[in-house]
Formats: C-alpha cells, sequence, structure tokens
C-alpha cells in the first residue's frame, strides 16, 4: 500500500492525485515538484508489454510537444513499477464544460491545440488511443495538455480479460475505466481490432461533440448500453442541441464520428483546418 511519504526510487511521494494511481512527488535530487503513476502490477509484469511502453514513451518524449505531457522516466522501485512526468497544475477539461457547452471561440481556442497535438503524434506513427475530456489538463493558464500519451497498453491490462472481444454486450472495464473510457472509444477499439490514427480522430470527435453541447454523445446505463451506442446510435448534430454553433462545426464533428472509419476524416489536418477557418470566420 502506497502512502504520502513512501520514496520510489529518487522520488518521495506527496499527495494522491486520484484516477489511474498518480501521485504529486518530489524528485529528491533537486526538489522539482513532478507527478508520478503506477504502472497496474499485471501489466508491469509482462516484459513485453512493459517494454512497448517504454519504447513508445521514449518516442512520445521525442516530440517535445507543448500540448503533449510527456513521460520523463519509466522506473522500478522494490517492485513497484512507475512513470515521472512532469507536473502540470491545472484542472481536466471534464470539469471544465458547461452545461450547456463552450461558445464557438473558445471550443475552437483550446480544440486548435489537441488537434495540433494529435497531427504531430500521427506523423511519428503514433496513436493515442484513449482521449478524453478526463486526460486534457487545462493549465493555469488556460492551455490544453494531452496526458496520457503511451498508456495505452497500460489501459488495457485492466479491460476483463474473462470477456468475449466478439460478445460486444458484455464488454467491461473496471469501474474507472468504464466511465472515462468507454464513451469516447472508437467503434473499432469496442470490437478489439488493429487500430490506427483515425480511432484517435473518432475520440476527439466525441470529445468536440462534449465541447460544443455539454452532452456525450454516447451514452447508456451501463457499459454494455454505451458500447451498443457507440456501435449502433447517430447522435443528435451539436446546432440540434446548441443552436447558437454553425453547421459547418455539427458537419465536422460528424465525420469525426463516423462508425466506419474509410468514411470517417482521415488526418488530424482535415479537422485542424476546418476549425482554423471556423475561427478565422
Amino acid at each position: 500500500m502506497t502512502e504520502p511519504g513512501d520514496s520510489l526510487a529518487l522520488f518521495r511521494l506527496v499527495e494522491y492525485l486520484g484516477e489511474g494511481d498518480r501521485w504529486r512527488a518530489v524528485d529528491t535530487r533537486d526538489d522539482r515538484e513532478v507527478a508520478i503513476k503506477i504502472l497496474p502490477t499485471a501489466f508491469a509484469k509482462n516484459p513485453e508489454s512493459l517494454a512497448r511502453f517504454k519504447e513508445t514513451a521514449r518516442a512520445i518524449a521525442a516530440l517535445d510537444h507543448p500540448n503533449i505531457v510527456t513521460i520523463d522516466s519509466v522506473a522500478e522501485s522494490g517492485g513497484v513499477h512507475f512513470v515521472s512526468m512532469k507536473l502540470v497544475r491545472g484542472e481536466t477539461l471534464a470539469r471544465q464544460l458547461p452545461q450547456n457547452g463552450l461558445p464557438l471561440d473558445k471550443l475552437v481556442d483550446l480544440a486548435l491545440p489537441l488537434v495540433d497535438a494529435l497531427r504531430a503524434a500521427h506523423a511519428q506513427g503514433l496513436t493515442h488511443r484513449y482521449l478524453t475530456p478526463h486526460n486534457v489538463i487545462l493549465t493555469e493558464d488556460g492551455r490544453p495538455m494531452i496526458l496520457d500519451f503511451g498508456m495505452a497498453e497500460v489501459r488495457e491490462s485492466e479491460l476483463d480479460p474473462d470477456v468475449d472481444p466478439d460478445d460486444v454486450p458484455t464488454l467491461t472495464l473496471t469501474q474507472a475505466g468504464a466511465r472515462s473510457t468507454l464513451p469516447y472509444m472508437s467503434p473499432e477499439q469496442i470490437y478489439r481490432k488493429p487500430l490506427d490514427h483515425r480511432s484517435d480522430l473518432f475520440s476527439l470527435g466525441a470529445v468536440l461533440y462534449e465541447m460544443a453541447t455539454g452532452k456525450q454523445p454516447f451514452v447508456g446505463e451501463s457499459s454494455a448500453d454505451v458500447a451498443v451506442a457507440v456501435l449502433k446510435d447517430q447522435p443528435p448534430p451539436v446546432t440540434e442541441l446548441n443552436p447558437a454553433l454553425p453547421e459547418r462545426l455539427a458537419l465536422a464533428i460528424g465525420r469525426a464520428l463516423e462508425k466506419d472509419r474509410g468514411r470517417r476524416l482521415q488526418t488530424a489536418q482535415e479537422l485542424h483546418d476546418e476549425l482554423a477557418q471556423l475561427g478565422a470566420e
């Protein structure tokens, strides 16, 4: 059981930050505050997954993008595997969204940096795979930053191992994982098919939908209901819920949320161009 005051290698844990076993910690070498994420035991015990995760973490760190929180190190202490990263002060996008959605100018100002971050990662062959409003942090000066790049395999270790991937209505995650990730997963992700960057575009479409309306596009009383909604339901256009928004935004978000990835927006650049044009207008 990890507690405040415990040490992990050169880091001293200070405060538990919540979901995902995150901690505020101090690097004892220079008294610098950092964030620590403790990796799930089942994941850390898989040498292949851990090696792939380290490789992805190094690739993301090389991006050095101002809107991506990168991993500084992946380490182990006393049998506990963990990652250290920059401590970003602020609140999640999920906590900042008003009930009826954001005005267009604010939405575009926040969305463009997120799209640009995905564009940079996708250009290097990297996908996020679990983009949600819960892992976008708005810093104290209002800058959006994406957390958990490279954490996809860590989150997938939380999938129920007893679930048959073909039995979609019974697909479940851990309680925390279902709440924060399932409504934003692409159809191919729910089916556990091979993924590419277009899965991120679907997730971003779901995030933008919520930014525009204050409502998730896919809802249900259970994880199974939400999974079916992602696969089958067509959410109403954002202009139906927020008539102040332009039709052009509704079309862009609708294209990002296409079930068939062949008909979906194909690149982050396409979405970036649409949003930039809306901002200019």
